[in-house]
């Protein structure tokens, strides 16, 4: 049995969102398959176009742009830690998005 290393819980998110290279040029859209305040798991994408950093745009919520950093890729997902801390003002509203999230995973 996997030992769970994570430190968050993460919620089904099924969002759009966006790649974006650090410069800010558009890498191309994604899909985010899972969500929590560390990290999240991106696919739709061609890994192989992502670096090991970039920004990710959120497109559902409050979240906005977030710093990435790339901790494992498989031929179709990446997983990514957050770099940058979660903005204060938006802790209380990401929890409330992954807590309204986890409610309409099969909605």
């Amino acid at each position: 049995m996997r030992r769970e290393r994570r430190q968050n819980i993460r919620v089904e998110w099924h969002s759009p969102g966006k790649i974006y290279d650090c410069d800010g040029d558009l890498l191309g859209r994604c899909v985010i398959k899972d969500f929590s305040n560390g990290g999240a798991k991106v696919t739709g994408i061609a890994v192989g176009r992502i670096p090991d950093q970039f920004m990710l745009r959120i497109a559902r919520g409050a979240v906005g742009m977030r710093k990435c950093h790339v901790l494992w890729r498989s031929a179709t997902t990446v997983g990514v830690e957050f770099a940058d801390g979660l903005p204060h003002a938006n802790r209380r509203s990401s929890a409330r998005l992954q807590a309204d999230a986890s409610r309409h995973v099969h909605a």
